[in-house]
């Protein structure tokens, strides 16, 4: 075919779709699926006028014929047994109406107008059903009680009304009485995917909260999370913590959000936040949504521990309050915050707040609302505050399970949420009471048996399985979390991502955030500044991150003669508290060697306080004796009389024990006196 072939067949199609021929041909095309009802009509009308002339007046063809009506009108219901029950209700009494209306005819003639009218709504009744069967959307497939559910073990299910949205099927079930239970449609919600060829994240199931056998089966053919969303900024800059924190989308495009601060008007409970998923799962990108929203707001100051050394929040330090690495500055943020807690539940206790409110942050000039009960106070308000914990899991070792568990369950209504960041949260990472302590989950994808750990058998059994996904679908992730309705936790979610274009607009959130973010009020510093000292106070310089001084060679060199003369001690754990120092032990030395020195137990006691003003100088609040033991040299004593010591210093006020067994905070110098 040449070219010239090729375009006259083009001009002759085009011709062709515009003449009358290729319109009727058009219209005869879309009338097909319709036309079957009416051809049967005008057949029981033929067939009906040509008995009349054969039989009229045959008493035998008329029992005959309304015989044979009832007969067929049976066999119509039994032969649609396996169809829907409206289909098989309606098929039977269009046979049944075709039937009567022949036998009537061939005894006493066919009647026009009747004939008309009845034809005419019978066939426009197969019409309607027939348009109401184009469902791209799947409704069909859920709506025969008799076909899908049988296929999946739930035969005798009824359906009842189903909702058809864009990609979006919601049929309401109803279970057999005594027999099924809505476990059973959980247990089968992968057969009902298999069954509709669907990923296992487009079913799930809402059960009612009143009653065992009833809920809604909703399905989602289309994954319209394959887009992925670039991060562009926050959603509400400026605005307030008790403004909802927007992070994504759910599958349906409306808007993936929650909250940290209550709501008594709502009657939602602040919340304390999990982020889990696996390497690759887009946890990283989940947490900076988050905590790039919480810096946009204007009441509310972050602290944040990460032992990764920023690697990710790197751009955001300048709108942090006060930032650790991990090890020993972390501990001092956690003793800070634990101190903070009864300093502001007792602000806010004073000045009419059960809880946390917007109205806190400003400064307090309601009558109502006085430290002084008798008129406004005036004082400054207070911001509310985020503990972000980043690898939560070395946090809790820090700290101890029990520690994290009792601040954690004070600190909401101290107006304080914590944020706690891991790949899993087994049983090896945290223990259940500390983990029951975050009531909202933010999970993304992970391993198959790590699901579990983090959201509730009641979003699981809906449908939610982030193992599905592993880390092939970074981004993806389920929400649980108070203030948000509980049929949309098991609702597959996306956060929106990160890329190195983002790190220019993220510098000037915290740019904008250490200009106009809120500031730490009176009582919380004060509170934090009493315990820590100036491993808060200098939070802000260069000595923010309160690191352990590196080592010297020489240090290095004493370390490796300690652990030679420290024989009697090889086998203590420097992290276990030791008991009272035994009779005689007082001034035992390392060694008999003649360098080792020769101190008085005064000037060793001395060297000790030297060594505690040392760390508090340098902005190291807590620590053991294991740190101490890196500069025994100094006063030639062994470790048991470092642990009496501990004890001494205990009783007189030097130290205070944190949370954490064999752990002691250093008490700032001019608070202990």
């Amino acid at each position: 075919m040449t070219g010239k072939d090729i375009e006259k067949t083009h001009e002759d199609q085009l011709q062709g779709s515009s003449d009358g021929k290729g319109i009727k041909g058009y219209l005869l095309h879309r009338a097909k699926p319709y036309l079957p009802p009416w051809l049967g009509v005008g057949g029981v009308g033929v067939a009906s006028t040509i008995g009349h002339v054969a039989w009229a007046g045959d008493a035998g063809m008329g029992i005959g014929l309304t015989l044979g009506s009832v007969a067929l009108t049976g066999a119509t219901w039994w032969a649609a047994k396996s169809t829907g029950r409206e289909r098989r209700i309606h098929s039977a009494i269009t046979v049944a109406a075709a039937s009567a209306w022949t036998t009537h005819a061939v005894a006493f003639g066919p009647t026009v107008v009747p004939f008309v009218v009845g034809g005419v709504v019978v066939a426009l009744s197969w019409n309607v059903r027939q348009t109401m069967r184009r469902d791209p959307d799947g409704a069909r497939a859920i709506a025969s009680d008799g076909g899908l559910m049988e296929k999946v073990g739930l035969a005798k299910a009824l359906i009842g009304k189903t909702t058809v949205e864009p990609n979006k099927v919601t049929a309401k079930i109803a279970l057999e009485p005594g027999a099924q239970s809505n476990d059973d449609v959980t247990k089968a919600l992968l057969n009902i995917a298999s069954a509709l060829d669907l990923p296992a994240t487009a079913i799930r199931y809402q059960p009612d909260p009143d009653s065992a056998r009833r809920g809604s089966l909703v399905i989602v053919p289309k994954d319209m999370l394959t887009e992925t969303v670039e991060w562009d900024g926050p959603s509400l800059p400026g605005g307030s913590i008790a403004d909802p924190l927007v992070i994504g989308r759910y599958d349906d495009g409306s808007p993936l959000r929650f909250w940290l601060p209550g709501d008594p008007e709502e009657g939602r409970n602040s919340t304390h936040i999990l982020i889990t998923g696996m390497t690759g799962s887009g946890k990283g990108d989940g947490a900076l949504n988050v905590l790039t929203e919480i810096l946009s707001r204007t009441d509310v100051v972050v602290m944040l521990s990460d032992p990764k050394s920023f690697q990710d929040f790197r751009p955001l330090l300048p709108g942090l309050d006060w930032a650790v690495e991990g090890g020993a500055p972390t501990e001092a943020m956690v003793e800070g915050i634990r101190a903070a807690i009864p300093a502001r539940t007792r602000w806010l206790g004073q000045h009419g707040y059960r809880q946390w409110e917007r109205a806190a942050a400003a400064t307090q000039t309601d009558p109502k609302h006085s430290c002084q009960q008798s008129r406004a106070c005036g004082c400054p308000g207070m911001a509310y505050m985020v503990g972000w914990f980043e690898e939560g899991a070395a946090s809790i070792r820090y700290m101890g399970d029990e520690g994290f568990t009792e601040i954690a369950q004070l600190a909401r209504a101290a107006g304080i949420s914590f944020v706690l960041s891991m790949q899993r949260a087994s049983h090896d990472q945290m223990s259940t009471t500390t983990r029951a302590s975050l009531p909202s989950r933010l999970t993304f994808g992970c391993d198959e048996k790590d699901a579990g750990f983090t959201l509730s058998d009641a979003v699981l059994d809906a449908g939610a399985n982030p193992g599905a996904w592993g880390n092939k679908r970074p981004g993806y992730c389920y929400l649980e979390t108070t203030g948000v309705p509980a049929d949309r936790h098991p609702v597959p979610a996306r956060t929106k991502r990160f890329s190195y274009d983002s790190i220019s607009t993220m510098e000037v959130l915290a740019s904008w955030a250490e200009r106009n973010g809120a500031e730490l009020d009176p009582v919380t510093t004060a509170a934090i500044t009493g315990v820590v000292g100036k491993a808060f106070t200098a939070r802000k310089g260069s000595t923010a991150t309160a690191p352990v001084p590196a080592a010297t060679e020489d240090q290095e060199q004493n370390d490796v003669e300690l652990s030679r003369l420290d024989d009697e001690d090889r086998d203590i754990d420097p992290e276990q508290e030791l008991g009272p120092v035994p009779a005689g032990a007082e001034n035992v030395v390392f060694a008999a060697e003649s360098e080792a020195p020769d101190f008085t137990p005064e000037e060793a006691r001395a060297a000790l306080e030297a060594i505690l003003a040392d760390f508090e100088q340098d902005g190291v609040m807590v620590i053991g004796p294991k740190e101490v033991m890196e500069r025994a040299e100094e006063f030639g004593r062994s470790r048991a009389w470092v642990s009496g010591q501990f004890q001494d210093f205990l009783a007189e006020g030097r130290l205070a024990t944190t949370s954490k067994g064999g752990r002691y905070r250093i008490v700032p110098a001019l608070a202990n006196a």
